[in-house]
């Protein structure tokens, strides 16, 4: 950037340089032919020649502040010298010069050499009214001739400078993006920045932007349609200036660009359509972010694939266990009902004890079975149609027992002549309804009452348990799906019971494309609803 500045100032300084050179070389040719001694004009010449000769000396680094304070000072020095040599009203105008070469720089450069070239006249215009200098060290035709020369030149190079200073900030301004398409370029911006005029021609980028698109310097500025090598993302930059266009608001994208080597960079790029009808484009390096999410995403991979293994291992250990506790189970409830002779007291308790601690185990094991299939996505449901009211009616039976024991009163409420059709899995139902239920016998008070209802509602099968138990928190209810998790009153009971009832619940009614919903008031009971579809998974 910094070359292309003196470059640029260099090429704005050259023209009034050569103008003024020119000037005084014709001047002197003049003056030769007119026969005013060629010798001493050829010196007045050479002399009129020197400042610009040191100008041209400084165009390497006319970018530095120091090289364009020297090259006023320069021109300064001469229009004083010249003034006090010629006088001050034939060659005062040269005073013009001082602004008109600070005409290449900035506007702030004019002004300030405009305040320097008012006190150098004015320092001039003291020194020759106030100061006896003696003679003038050159002719009276040779002042003339100073003076001519000076206006000339004065006029040639201010016209020339005016001219060179405006085309060159035109062009700054549109490298900047501070001309027709009004941005204005900073090097601070986090990010690659580029500006595309209407017609797709790129106007400017920061550096950051050129690396990340392998651009070679500010003169390196392919149009938007060459900006991307890689066809795909092409596709996808140009795609997304076109929406932005069309819609006349910011639009975004993420494209993957060849880096030229194994792996890709990953850029999120910011489309702002201008007024002018261009493009203002914002690209943010997102390659670590990428690489990061890839990472993640791979490691949730191998962690699901390591819950799935360890789910069907489970799954598979609790189906070996059945077999040993049915053997269990069943010499156990052959010793309690005494089929081969009466036993002593002492073990006829303990085989009551193996026959319940077994059959708690098997159900244990069938809930972590089914709960394993679910989740391992291996629980397949068979579903017929048939009536809820067969269903809840038989496992009302099943679970009087227990709810006698526990001195709970267990009813239910059904229609007496609508029948209850239902496309669904009836042992999955029965499950669903087994667990709610033994679940609020559970928890019931002594003397307490468990209701089971069923009803239909608007293509929905509503089944309801509710009890007069401790109920639960808001927080524990929100936990209802976890497998292993108990609320408050779950460790407080003397019942053992594992967590995972609510848990199968949920996940077997959301097979089937319902729900599960818990209401509770502590200490007030519980009411547990699970709605399902009429028709069956296919019609949730």
């Amino acid at each position: 950037m910094d070359q292309e500045l003196d470059m640029s100032l260099g090429m704005r300084l050259l023209g009034p340089m050569l103008i003024w050179l020119v000037v005084m070389i014709a001047g002197a040719g003049a003056g030769w032919l007119a026969g005013d001694g060629a010798l001493a004009m050829g010196k007045v010449a050479i002399g009129l020649m020197v400042p610009a000769l040191l100008s041209l000396l400084l165009t390497p680094v006319l970018h530095r502040f120091w090289a364009q304070i020297v090259l006023i000072a320069i021109w300064t020095g001469f229009c004083v010298m010249v003034t006090l040599i010629g006088g001050l009203w034939p060659v005062g105008v040269v005073f013009l010069c001082i602004p008109a070469i600070a005409m290449v720089f900035t506007k702030d450069r004019v002004i300030e050499a405009l305040i320097l070239a008012a006190i150098a006249l004015i320092a001039a215009f003291l020194a020759l009214a106030l100061v006896n200098l003696g003679g003038s060290p050159i002719s009276e035709t040779q002042r003339g001739y100073v003076g001519t020369l000076g206006f000339v030149g004065t006029m040639a190079l201010t016209i020339t400078a005016m001219i060179a200073g405006t085309h060159g900030r035109d062009s700054d301004d549109t490298r900047s993006g501070r001309g027709p398409y009004g941005t204005l370029w900073r090097r601070g911006v986090s990010g690659g920045l580029f500006e595309f005029a209407p017609d797709g021609s790129m106007v400017g980028s920061n550096p950051e932007g050129q690396i990340q698109f392998g651009l070679r310097g500010d003169n390196d500025r392919p149009s938007l349609d060459a900006l991307v090598r890689n066809a795909a993302a092409r596709e996808v930059l140009l795609e997304t200036a076109a929406t932005a266009r069309r819609l006349d608001s910011p639009n975004s994208a993420r494209i993957a660009l060849d880096s030229g080597t194994a792996s890709e960079a990953t850029l999120d790029v910011h489309i702002t359509p201008l007024a002018s009808g261009g493009l203002l484009i914002h690209a943010l390096d997102r390659t670590d972010d990428a690489v990061r999410i890839e990472a993640l995403r791979r490691s949730q991979t191998v962690a699901e694939h390591d819950a799935l293994e360890k789910t069907l291992f489970f799954a598979g250990v609790s189906h070996e266990l059945r077999t040993p506790l049915n053997a269990i189970i069943g010499f156990s409830d052959m010793m309690r009902s005494r089929l081969f002779g009466p036993l002593p007291s002492k073990y006829a308790e303990y085989a009551d004890l193996i026959h319940d601690s077994g059959q708690y185990m098997l159900d244990l094991i069938g809930d972590v079975l089914d709960l394993s299939k679910v989740e391992a996505g291996k629980y397949t449901l068979v579903t017929d149609t048939f009536d809820v009211s067969d269903v809840v009616r038989s496992s009302v039976k099943m679970i009087r027992p227990s709810a006698d024991a526990a001195e709970v009163a267990l009813e239910a409420s059904l229609p007496d002549e609508e029948q209850l059709l239902i496309t669904a899995d009836r042992k999955a139902l029965r499950q669903i309804l087994l667990n709610l239920m033994s679940n609020a016998v559970k928890f019931s008070p002594k003397g307490g009452t468990v209701l089971v209802e069923a009803r239909s509602h608007q293509g929905q099968m509503i089944v309801r348990v509710t009890d007069e138990g401790p109920g639960m928190s808001a927080s524990e209810i929100a936990r209802i799906g976890q497998p292993f998790i108990q609320g408050a009153s779950g460790k407080s009971t003397e019942t053992r019971g594992s967590g995972l009832g609510l848990s199968l619940v949920k996940s077997l009614a959301e097979l089937h494309g319902g729900r599960l919903d818990v209401t509770s008031v502590p200490g007030e009971g519980t009411d547990a609803q699970v709605v399902l579809p009429l028709g069956g998974p296919a019609a949730a």
